[in-house]
């Protein structure tokens, strides 16, 4: 079953009931670890449960095989069972194995008086998930599973829920017949057999029961094609491809609205979640955005009224306020220099094609024409002169007239004396934050302080491919936390602002040298990328400090241990950075929109990680909301995975993640080549 926006309250009144009154764990979170904005719903529910003495268990998960062993682990008594981010596409009663007629509680059956029985269940499970298409399933054909829905299921799915009904009612029906029918069909035979050498009576019997059989045959006929026509319904609903149609934390943020719990606190981990998704579901962003600036003036006038003080006039050391603020499609620009930041953008990068040569004057040249000299632009923005803030949007209006997002109105967060993040740059920190690991460097450093040796010198490599895969994902939930405990720190934030740099500058080191290899495979029905393990084994990029005149000063070697040494592009979100990248700059060079297959080898497990990516089209920002991002690759992936010999694992809460045996790579491209699906 779903539930609309304005029932939300129905959910949480639900489960407060159901655990409030008990001492023990009622509740148990499941959030899907690589989403910053599952994580940032994970911290609004963990501070509703808190304030309202509800007891719970937050569990991050990996994929779907990670899911399932968890909720397996639940212990009995957990009435209430939360998805953030994930389980909206599957059908989550058959997947995790969970038998309804054994969640129902003995002491509600009730007896009406025409027979009819009413009853609870000990365990809820609610779906709070962005992801579509949904598993009807869960949606129409469960009692226990609870989905939030953004409002599309009575205003878009009328035709499949028709569909649905139609084919579980005959489904039933067919239980019910199949008996029958085996008796009636033998019976049949029979008769027609005896009565080969009647009179002219019987003939006329005979007839009569053919003519019933011809009936009941056309019977059956009519509800195969009923069953087939209703199958295409289905069937074309689930093979348009994957999206993300709402962000996991406005839903929440819309059931805390329903139970009057909204604040400014909640508002800033629903902007942040909401704007994690912008580099991908832009769309799905600029629809959001009125909403949220509409909240944000909501709860600034109240705040100003009550208090009798208008937030944002005056800074103190406590000032959290949020602001409407002009934000800009420059890498993260209050915390670098203007160069940098210009050069480091995905946007400006790709549209300029700085990449290149040619590129890099058109950027000196724009800052001349701007009246911005080269000091200025090396110059750390903290620094910048003030009145040179204040003009740079007017200057870049004029001289970016053609590129919309490069000025848009944004979200901006301040902290006291301590500065302001913008929400961009607070994903930008929180999703460094949850592709790096510092583990493997921080033991091998404390194992040298001690005296002892590095892992590489006399420890064998871990082979067992089990052991390898469940240490990585295990890296990502600890990951998780650090990302989940940021969000409350000013000082973790900064931090995973420095890293972000570092990484940028790692991926468009790769990206320019892919380009300059000509690494980029055109496939006729899509773009393809294979960077092998030497190509990602290299994680030291060079850091060139600029003098005022734009002369190189120093040279130094940041070396960036994401997820390992050798390990950057292992990472899903790293690979998925880089791949998005290289389409943005593919669509300034060639006009013709292909999607793109990013690969990965991972030397450890002789395997390739796989990514693919929907095209993207030049677009306004007028136009950008009639572009619909559907991902076909999750259906491709699954089809050409399930009817060939591959060796393949596709566990990933995004399904257009694969991993591939090594030597299955080249005939699974080339199936998926000509299967036609993407």
């Amino acid at each position: 079953m779903y539930l609309i926006p304005t029932e939300f309250a129905k959910a949480f009144q639900a489960i407060k009931q159901t655990s409030l009154s008990h001492s023990t764990c009622k509740v148990v979170i499941f959030a899907s670890c690589l989403s910053i904005d599952a994580i940032c719903a994970s911290r609004m529910l963990s501070i509703l449960f808190k304030k309202n003495l509800i007891a719970y268990q937050l569990i991050p998960v990996v994929g779907y095989a990670d899911l399932k062993k968890k909720f397996s682990a639940l212990d009995a008594d957990v009435s209430n069972v939360i998805f953030l981010g994930c389980g909206g596409m599957i059908d989550v009663e058959s997947y995790l194995e969970i038998d309804p007629q054994q969640l129902v509680d003995a002491e509600s059956v009730v007896y009406d008086e025409n027979g009819q029985t009413s009853f609870r269940f000990t365990r809820q499970v609610y779906i709070i998930d962005g992801h579509r298409p949904w598993n009807l399933d869960n949606l129409f054909g469960s009692k226990i599973i609870t989905c939030f829905d953004d409002g599309g299921v009575d205003t878009n799915l009328e035709n499949e829920r028709a569909a649905y009904d139609v084919l579980v009612s005959i489904g039933s029906d067919d239980e019910g017949e199949d008996e029958e029918g085996e008796e009636s069909e033998d019976g049949g035979d029979e008769e027609e057999d005896a009565n080969s050498d009647t009179d002219d009576d019987d003939e006329l019997d005979g007839s009569q029961e053919s003519r019933k059989r011809r009936k009941s045959g056309n019977g059956k006929i009519s509800k195969k094609r009923m069953v087939t026509s209703n199958e295409k319904v289905i069937d074309a609903y689930y093979n348009q491809g994957t999206t993300i149609t709402t962000p996991v934390t406005l839903q929440v943020y819309s059931m805390l609205s329903t139970i009057g719990e909204t604040s400014l606190e909640y508002l800033w981990f629903t902007i942040i979640g909401t704007t994690s998704l912008n580099s991908q579901y832009s769309a799905l962003y600029d629809r959001c955005l009125p909403l949220l600036k509409d909240e944000v003036k909501r709860l600034e006038n109240n705040s100003s009224a009550s208090t009798g003080f208008v937030s944002g006039s005056k800074k103190s050391a406590d000032s959290t306020n949020v602001t409407i603020d002009k934000d800009y499609s420059l890498f993260l620009l209050r915390h670098w220099n203007l160069y940098n930041s210009f050069f480091y953008s995905s946007y400006v990068n790709s549209k300029l094609q700085l990449y290149t040569a040619e590129g890099k004057k058109k950027l000196n040249t724009l800052f001349a024409r701007m009246g911005i000299s080269l000091t200025s632009a090396y110059q750390n923005w903290y620094y910048v002169d003030v009145d040179l803030k204040r003009k740079l949007p007017d200057m870049l209006a004029q001289h970016l007239q053609k590129y919309d997002y490069v000025i848009r109105d944004g979200f901006l967060r301040n902290y006291g004396y301590h500065g302001s993040v913008s929400a961009s740059e607070f994903v930008e920190s929180v999703t460094a934050l949850l592709e790096y690991d510092a583990g493997e460097e921080e033991e091998e450093m404390e194992k040298r302080r001690r005296g002892g040796t590095s892992n590489g010198a006399t420890e064998e490599p871990d082979k067992d491919i089990d052991q390898l895969i469940a240490r990585r994902e295990s890296q990502y939930v600890v990951n998780f936390w650090k990302s989940f405990d940021a969000l409350a720190d000013f000082k973790a934030i900064q931090r995973g602002l420095q890293i972000a740099k570092w990484q940028q500058k790692f991926v468009f080191d790769k990206g320019l040298e892919i380009f300059q290899k000509k690494m980029i495979k055109d496939l006729r029905v899509f773009r393809l990328v294979v960077l092998k393990g030497d190509f990602a084994s290299g994680a030291s990029i060079s850091d060139t400090a600029k003098d005022g005149k734009g002369h190189d000063q120093i040279d130094a070697a940041i070396e960036i241990r994401t997820m390992g040494a050798s390990k950057v592009f292992r990472n899903p979100l790293m690979l998925t950075k880089l791949g998005n990248w290289i389409l943005d700059s593919c669509m300034e060079i060639d006009a013709s929109a292909l999607p793109l297959i990013i690969a990965s080898l991972d030397t450890e497990t002789d395997t390739y990680l796989v990514c693919g990516l929907p095209p993207k089209h030049r677009t306004s920002a007028e136009e950008a909301d009639n572009i619909a991002m559907l991902n076909t690759f999750s259906l491709a992936f699954q089809e050409v995975a399930n009817t060939t010999s591959t060796k393949a694992r596709i566990d990933s809460f995004e399904s257009s993640i694969i991993e591939i045996a090594k030597e299955d790579l080249q005939s699974f491209l080339e199936r998926l080549t000509l299967s036609g699906l993407v």
